[in-house]
């Protein structure tokens, strides 16, 4: 199972490229930046990273083409692609931040990034094209500077119509907070659909993983509890494999506590039962300090041995420290 790494959006980009020479360094898979409405272009903030490393993969994650249409989503990518000489990446979602800021979106999602997909390929071609979908359309566009090898999509695939879709249409899959108990259940959707359509080789899934792991454990359990609202948004779907549904409906309940936590930075979850808190943590995240690494490692090992190809981990505060931790003893024995 190969490992990537997924960047808060309000780093510099010379921050990241210091983060992506690192990465490099210890043999991460990719670099990924997060596609945020109120920060940086993470295309743009990427290219420093393109232009420092050879190997690394370089990415954005996740963009909609509700915020943006599918041809300027295609020239930004291929344009990073020939920055980074054939190691830009992708991920395509129906949903995102951006989508909630502009509150768009919320229709016809599936059919919005096939679409999305489709028109991508069609620029990589760097052949004039048309496109006439149900939602967009293209007439004589003309990518014939884009460059090869093409850049990698993916599609954002937690649930079965989008997991299926992608299949059909992309490079391969991610995943988002998907806790261990659906990886499977949804492994499974991806390999059905790969032998419905014939598809030869084994589709790639990936899935979007906190980590929190630090020296100081106060401080890894600080961040988990600030940022716990984004795992899953903590609907149902996620929470009741795990939780009884007594300890759902409170969740529910509690939903703007979780919020809270986050916007204001505190980590502070008023109204919940400590222990609830705890253990919605050790199902959606890596947290704890050092002396807890082969717990962790042996959470990742559990994703590689349900199928995973690859486990996007999402850092957080002080990143190029956590890309150390994990690089020096992490990723060696994960043989990844």
């Amino acid at each position: 199972m190969k490992l990537d790494l997924i960047l808060e959006p309000d780093l510099t980009p010379d921050a990241i490229r210091e983060i992506a020479v690192a990465a490099e360094g210890y043999g991460f898979r990719t670099l990924w930046a997060s596609n945020y409405s109120s920060a940086r272009d993470a295309f743009l903030s990427l290219v420093p990273a393109a232009q420092a490393t050879k190997q690394i993969g370089i990415g954005v994650l996740v963009v909609s083409p509700w915020e943006m249409h599918p041809l300027k989503i295609a020239n930004s990518l291929l344009t990073l692609n020939e920055y980074a000489n054939g190691r830009a990446q992708l991920v395509l979602s129906g949903g995102g931040e951006w989508c909630g800021v502009m509150g768009s979106g919320h229709e016809r999602r599936v059919r919005a990034v096939r679409e999305t997909v489709e028109m991508i390929r069609g620029a990589m071609s760097g052949k004039p094209f048309t496109y006439k979908g149900e939602l967009f359309k293209s007439w004589g566009y003309n990518a014939s500077w884009s460059k090869d090898p093409p850049p990698r999509v993916y599609v954002g695939a937690s649930k079965r119509q989008m997991m299926r879709m992608a299949v059909d249409t992309a490079d391969a899959a991610m995943m988002s907070d998907v806790t261990l108990h659906y990886v499977r259940d949804m492994l499974a959707i991806a390999s059905d659909r790969a032998r419905e359509t014939g598809r030869a080789a084994r589709f790639p899934v990936s899935n979007f993983w906190a980590w929190h792991v630090k020296a100081d454990n106060e401080a890894s359990w600080h961040e988990a509890r600030r940022e716990l609202i984004l795992r899953g948004w903590l609907v149902d779907y996620h929470l009741k494999p795990f939780l009884t549904a007594e300890e759902c409906a409170l969740v529910q309940k509690h939903k703007q506590a979780f919020l809270h936590a986050y916007n204001d930075r505190s980590g502070e979850i008023r109204g919940v039962p400590p222990e609830l808190v705890t253990k919605l943590i050790d199902n959606f995240s890596c947290t704890g300090d050092l002396s807890t690494i082969d717990r962790q490692i042996a959470t990742l090992r559990k994703f590689a041995d349900s199928g995973l190809d690859e486990l996007a981990l999402r850092l957080h505060d002080a990143p190029l420290d956590a890309v150390h931790v994990i690089g020096r003893k992490v990723l060696p024995r994960l043989g990844g």
